[in-house]
């Protein structure tokens, strides 16, 4: 894990929000894979809350940026976001408490 980029995640999400949302995966397999709905994902990464850390990947012509969110010892979630015209949403998978375990390492050694 490298730096936290949380404050220039949370600028990036004040300057998108009102343009909205979209997904690069099917909506109806992102709520059955979380079990939560397409709106608590949403308000979930506008709240900006449970969040652990935040990491910048630069791929070839774009930036993405996976948000840990850390709910307790044994359940998270990852989203992996990048910005266009809007705030798109990659994919968001969960965590079950062996990943968490691991991350947590590797988040106290930044």
């Amino acid at each position: 894990m490298g730096k936290n980029y949380d404050e220039e995640l949370r600028d990036l999400i004040e300057k998108y929000k009102d343009r909205g949302f979209e997904w690069g995966k099917p909506i109806d397999y992102l709520e059955f894979r979380n079990g939560c709905s397409k709106e608590e994902m949403e308000r979930e990464i506008l709240n900006y809350t449970n969040i652990e850390f935040v990491e910048k990947q630069n791929e070839p012509g774009e930036t993405r940026y996976k948000i840990y969110f850390v709910y307790d010892f044994k359940r998270g979630r990852v989203y992996v976001l990048k910005f266009t015209e809007k705030i798109r949403i990659i994919t968001v998978y969960p965590l079950g408490k062996q990943t968490l375990k691991n991350y947590k390492r590797k988040f106290k050694k930044v």
